[in-house]
């Protein structure tokens, strides 16, 4: 991923959400991580993901998601009194081109950005 400045999207509000996107300069990927004002089990009995793992990720419980029946794979982290979200979109036109790809870049990041994630959002 670059290091230029995060695009900001400030307009999701169903639930409430600040989110930042950062696309790689190389291909075709990229990441969206967001901070939600949803609880961890909303994500869990919600229609808008299918669930494939419950995981640990730093120390708290995550899970590991289809978005919307085939667009994205999201890693939701739970952190008080939301989650943190790690999406990475997947298609024969991306890098990622199953949800299994995407899901295992999506873990990856989530991993590797776990020394920082804060107390709460």
């Amino acid at each position: 991923m670059n290091a230029s400045p995060p695009d900001r999207m400030p307009e999701r509000n169903n639930p409430q959400s600040f989110g930042c996107g950062y696309q790689s300069p190389d291909s075709y990927s990229g990441v969206v991580i967001s901070a939600i004002g949803e609880t961890f089990d909303s994500v869990k009995t919600s229609d808008r993901f299918t669930v494939l793992d419950e995981t640990t990720i730093g120390g708290r419980p995550a899970l590991v998601s289809d978005f919307r029946g085939g667009s994205a794979c999201t890693v939701s982290v739970a952190i008080e009194p939301g989650i943190l979200e790690f999406m990475i979109g997947y298609s024969e036109l991306e890098d990622f081109k199953t949800v299994d790809a995407a899901c295992d870049q999506a873990t990856k990041v989530a991993t590797t950005l776990a020394p920082y994630f804060p107390d709460h959002l």
